[in-house]
């Protein structure tokens, strides 16, 4: 107790925003300086980590979806429960039918509570390696720890702390929701943008007042300027140990 209680002192919490601070400068200038790699999906087993009923196909749905067309295994698992019983049954029902849609072998559902989720960042953890032990993936897809959403980022942190714990080794593919990333790899999509455009429209009680879709294929648009194709999805891609480097280091700003 007495060591935790020095770590949280002025001085030393000073120190450690000012180390997470360099390593956000430069991670930030680092990949402004390299280019963005267009790269083609492989076949692989993956586990999806989802913050809520929608982000899976938000973020890399396209992506996910050219996986499907390789033979991908695809499980995700959405973190978040609904808001409400009422709001809990009719997203998962939604997100059955996307699942289906997208051909997702494995769906499974955490149910934390939907904007505390920071509360509960070692139960995320602890429940997220029971799976990535489970389902033996090559790639993890989460969103990045600085995405603009308490829940996205309690993710995030779950995911590093389900790493630590299982000491898995592959490669991580954070995704971009409510804020852009700082992206090392873009996938062009361009091919099924009509299925993303499908699946986000599927989870009907979240587009009805907010314009996911038209977002995300937007954004999508955008990133696609960079590596001339018409539609891309952009992700920073790292391996575990440098993911879970940055996660501790930038959840101390």
């Amino acid at each position: 107790m007495e060591f935790v209680s020095l770590l949280n002192t002025p001085p030393i919490r000073r120190i450690r925003e000012f180390g997470a601070l360099r390593l956000l400068r430069r991670l930030h200038r680092v990949t402004h300086r390299l280019p963005v790699q267009l790269r083609p999906v492989e076949r692989k087993r993956i586990l999806v980590v989802a913050p809520h009923m929608d982000d899976d196909v938000i973020g890399p749905g396209g992506t996910l979806a050219l996986h499907r067309r390789l033979g991908s295994e695809i499980s995700v698992v959405f973190c978040a429960g609904g808001a409400s019983p009422e709001d809990d049954r009719t997203r998962k029902e939604e997100s059955r039918q996307a699942a289906a849609y997208m051909g997702f072998e494995r769906v499974e559902w955490l149910d934390f509570p939907t904007g505390a989720m920071a509360l509960h960042e070692p139960g995320i953890g602890a429940r997220l390696a029971e799976l990535l032990r489970d389902i033996a993936p090559d790639q993890v897809f989460c969103p990045f720890v600085s995405d603009h959403h308490r829940d996205h980022t309690a993710a995030a942190m779950g995911v590093a702390e389900a790493l630590t714990l299982t000491g898995w080794s592959g490669d991580v593919w954070c995704y971009e929701i409510w804020s852009p990333l700082w992206p090392n790899v873009a996938v062009d999509i361009t091919d099924v943008v009509d299925v993303k455009r499908h699946a986000i429209d599927l989870y009907a009680s979240q587009v009805k007042g907010l314009h996911y879709t038209d977002g995300a294929l937007g954004l999508n648009r955008y990133r696609a300027l960079r590596v001339y194709v018409p539609y891309a999805e952009a992700f920073y891609v790292a391996n575990a140990a440098q993911f879970v480097k940055i996660s501790r280091q930038m959840n101390t700003v």
